[in-house]
């Protein structure tokens, strides 16, 4: 008991009441081995994908954040190519267990009160300045302030040791995205966008080196576990529902990138119920690019860089290291990944 204690008082010590603890330190890597062998294991992988893609010019990225043994071949695809910037702002879901925990907020985005996020080397500060600013500039009914709230999500922290791992300067703000309507996530999207684009001319900032985005989703999660079999549950329907996921991918969120797009891919996952983890963090993160795009003048272009799912990637074989995976895989449970990236032209 001694011993708990006095870890539990050096931990306080060490890292204080002001940095967000992990919360899944299983699926996710806590430790610099952890998170350098995920890489090595997925770029040695994905070397001839990763070889043909440019490197430079990217503002933002969708990235999964499904356990890093299963997704990390797609996650390097995404995170590497935007964490060279100064601060990296993470457009998080809300998951289901958050919003049973906080009453189930909508219509407002969620932000910290933390100034630090442990991470596997050391902590990861967050972006206080710009956190600071976007509260202050906001309406007091566009966002809701909960250290709970992000203590128990999952869908930002899965980005950190990748980060961490290819700047260890970088700087982070996690913005959690509860449900709303398209109508209330287009004026909220523009409004943030609007204050973000004041934050970037006043600091003198530029998009891509100063401050990047990555926006948090898992795409289809097929199954019984997730109530969602539609095409059944063989390889045939494994094959059908991945192509449904590739297409709303490349159909509405790459290549030069609209409203009407967006809105599109909005209607199709609330109207025809399919299971993203990310169903308004997606369009409300690429609404929110979009519009930063528009105010400098800009055209937003999407570019897909890799699709994956955890059925047919299987596991990483990142063993003995003391991460591990929190779900099954098979044709009966498996989950669809996304990386896509966005430049200006």
């Amino acid at each position: 008991m001694r011993k708990i204690i006095l870890s539990a008082l050096f931990l306080s010590l060490a890292f204080g009441s002001d940095v967000r603890h992990f919360f899944d330190n299983v699926g996710y890597c806590s430790k610099p081995y952890q998170i350098e062998a995920i890489v090595k294991a997925s770029t040695s992988r994905e070397a001839p994908l990763l070889k043909k893609e440019k490197t430079r010019g990217y503002i933002a990225v969708i990235s999964p954040h499904d356990d890093h043994m299963f997704a990390g071949r797609v996650y390097v695809h995404a995170i590497a190519k935007i964490a060279s910037a100064r601060t990296v702002v993470i457009f998080s879901v809300t998951h289901g267990n958050v919003r049973r925990a906080i009453g189930d907020p909508g219509d407002v985005l969620i932000f910290d009160d933390y100034s630090q996020w442990q991470a596997p080397y050391a902590p990861v500060p967050v972006d206080v300045s710009l956190r600071t600013y976007l509260e202050n500039h906001l309406d007091r009914e566009d966002y809701m302030v909960s250290r709970k709230a992000h203590s128990l999500e999952h869908a930002a922290e899965a980005m950190v040791p990748f980060l961490q791992f290819y700047n260890r300067k970088v700087k982070i703000l996690a913005i959690m995205v509860t449900r709303m309507n398209w109508w209330r996530l287009r004026a909220l999207s523009e409004k943030l966008a609007s204050v973000l684009s004041s934050y970037i001319r006043e600091n003198h900032l530029k998009l891509g080196r100063d401050i990047a985005f990555i926006i948090s989703t898992d795409a289809t999660h097929y199954g019984p576990d997730f109530n969602y079999e539609p095409f059944g549950l063989d390889e045939k329907a494994h094959e059908i529902a991945t192509s449904q996921d590739k297409e709303l991918g490349k159909k509405y969120l790459s290549g030069t990138i609209t409203e009407n797009k967006v809105r599109i891919f909005a209607d199709r996952l609330w109207g025809e119920k399919i299971p993203w983890c990310g169903v308004y963090s997606v369009p409300f993160g690429v609404m929110t690019v979009l519009n930063l795009a528009k105010l400098q003048g800009k055209t937003l272009y999407g570019v897909p860089l890799r699709y994956g799912d955890s059925y047919s990637l299987g596991v990483l074989p990142v063993f003995k290291k003391g991460i591990g995976i929190t779900a099954p895989f098979s044709l009966k449970h498996w989950v669809g990944y996304w990386a896509i990236g966005y430049r200006l032209k």
